[in-house]
């Protein structure tokens, strides 16, 4: 095609045609809280972080029993008890911090 028959077809209008090209979309924003935000308290952070504490000392736990009873766990052997305890609990400490985090009494 020369540019003599491409100047004989009608325009493009392609982004003219389209909906929503050509207008203005107008933006909503959030209302920002003019009231005093409710920030977590220390407490449960600290109860975050002790459960996060708990589990990985469960874990490198269960990494140690494994690698000292290596042959008792290829014949399916259990692992001694405590470890997985133990990393049980420092999960159910933190998911309790997490929903009391959530958790908004009035």
């Amino acid at each position: 095609m020369t540019l003599q028959q491409n100047s004989t077809r009608a325009p493009d209008h392609w982004p003219l045609e389209r909906e929503g090209y050509g207008k203005d979309i107008p933006v909503s924003y959030a209302r920002v809280s003019t009231g005093r935000v409710a920030r977590p308290r220390r407490w449960i952070r600290a109860e975050e972080r002790v459960g996060s504490l708990i589990a990985g000392g469960g874990i490198v736990w269960i990494a140690h029993a494994a690698t000292n009873h290596f042959e008792g766990i290829a014949r399916i052997g259990i692992l001694p008890v405590g470890p997985l305890e133990t990393c049980a609990i420092g999960i159910l400490i933190w998911l309790h911090a997490k929903w009391r985090k959530s958790v908004r009494v009035s």
